[in-house]
């Protein structure tokens, strides 16, 4: 009897375990089926959210790229603008340019007569030298312009001309769109007098020779120590239309 008993036990745990290990691998199958629904919904979630910042990332992109060409077209259009200041202020300047023919000595008296010494007659080699300059400036000729004007500062440091010789160098220079050297130029005229006439006018060209160089800051201060020195010039009011269009 005990022994019937033992293996209708058996029997009964036998029949069991089919039931149980199916009953375990539907449990893994549905857990496995529930982390790949996961994963699926995480993946979903993820690629939303990369499609979202990227789309965050591409507007801002298309701001950027707004903002740079409205920045680059304001500096297009005001570089225009000073261009057609400086053109025009060159136009009239070369227009003013005069070839004095003689330039008079100063009379000078001995102590033993008040009878006035002969006017002396300028070097009409100097004349010459600076004429052939500013005609091969006239002529777009800029290499051969620098050369001359050169030429002529070192010969003639001390004469009538050497100024406007200077201005004229560097305005070559800004024409050949050599602006650092214009800047150099520019800043060497009316240092033989402050008084000269193109003092105020190589001030107004070292400030848009500046602009050009991307110093602001520089250009404000040339345009505006223009304003204050020579207020009443040709030079200024064009000072002052470049120092508004750069605010």
């Amino acid at each position: 009897m005990r022994s019937i008993a033992w293996l209708a036990a058996g029997a009964v745990l036998l029949s069991a375990t089919p039931l149980l290990a199916q009953s375990t691998r539907s449990r893994v199958e549905d857990l496995e089926l529930r982390v790949a629904q996961l994963e699926q919904t995480l993946q979903s979630q993820t690629l939303i959210e990369m499609s979202q910042r990227l789309e965050a990332q591409a507007a801002e992109l298309r701001e950027l790229r707004g903002a740079i060409e409205s920045s680059q077209n304001e500096n297009q259009q005001l570089r225009k603008q000073l261009a057609d200041l400086a053109a025009d202020f060159d136009r009239r300047l070369v227009e003013l340019e005069r070839r004095p023919a003689t330039v008079a000595a100063p009379i000078a008296e001995t102590p033993s007569s008040s009878v006035a010494a002969p006017t002396a007659v300028a070097d009409p080699s100097a004349e010459a030298l600076y004429n052939r300059a500013f005609d091969a400036l006239k002529a777009a000729r800029y290499p051969e312009a620098i050369e001359g004007m050169k030429a002529f500062l070192v010969a003639h440091p001390q004469h009538p001309l050497a100024d406007n010789a200077q201005y004229w160098l560097g305005q070559t220079y800004y024409l050949s769109r050599d602006y650092a050297r214009a800047v150099e130029a520019f800043s060497a005229v009316g240092g033989r007098s402050p008084d000269r006439s193109k003092a105020p006018d190589a001030l107004l060209k070292k400030g848009l020779s500046e602009i050009e160089l991307k110093r602001n800051e520089d250009a404000r201060r040339s345009l505006g120590e223009l304003l204050q020195r020579y207020p009443d010039s040709d030079a200024a009011r064009t000072a002052a239309d470049a120092l508004q269009k750069l605010r």
